[in-house]
């Protein structure tokens, strides 16, 4: 898994592309650029490109897939910028749930990232802040003990008290925390 790559600018000759990717239902394209500081983001195909590129890392977990092949930073800070963020995230640890249910045991399943638990230390790129992990770690455990999916008010005491920059990286670690908690169940069940 990687971090977020910046996405190149099209070139002008390409723009009629873009355009015409983004209006493709079919086409993975979420976003265009529309001048130097504007963006058109579609949410719901960013959104459909975070699911496919979780249900990828799940089948096979020695896929390099990170974040930016879901979303780049500019549609994922974009979509905080609209007041989707919270959004955002449970739509991540809803999607995680679906896709670990769907394959592995639920004892495994269903186990809360302990308070132990540091992504930073299993993944020493990550340089997360304890309030950005620990806000994750709430986030991602309370849709884990959850029997139906989380709505966005149901995290807003957790979300609304971080800053847009946090809000980024707590997309980024509950990302990270779905392969995290998939690579060790697959390990522990050997499920490949």
């Amino acid at each position: 898994m990687g971090l977020f790559r910046r996405q190149p600018t099209p070139p002008p000759d390409d723009n009629d592309r873009a355009v015409s990717e983004l209006m493709d239902r079919h086409h993975h394209r979420a976003s265009i650029l529309d001048g130097d500081d504007r963006m058109i983001i579609q949410p719901g195909q960013a959104l459909e490109n975070f699911a496919l590129t979780m249900e990828r890392l799940d089948n096979d977990i020695d896929t390099p897939v990170g974040v930016s092949d879901a979303a780049s930073f500019e549609e994922v800070l974009g979509m905080i910028q609209m007041g989707m963020g919270s959004f955002l995230a449970v739509h991540l640890v809803n999607t995680a749930m679906r896709i670990m249910s769907a394959r592995y045991p639920e004892e495994l399943v269903r186990r809360p990232l302990p308070e132990q638990y540091d992504l930073r230390k299993l993944v020493p790129v990550l340089t997360f802040t304890d309030e950005q992990h620990e806000a994750a770690r709430q986030i991602f455990n309370q849709r884990t003990l959850s029997t139906v999916d989380l709505q966005a008010e149901d995290i807003d005491d957790v979300w609304e008290r971080l800053s847009e920059e946090d809000q980024v990286q707590v997309v980024t670690a509950l990302f990270f925390m779905f392969g995290n908690k998939v690579g060790a169940m697959k390990y522990r069940t050997g499920i490949k």
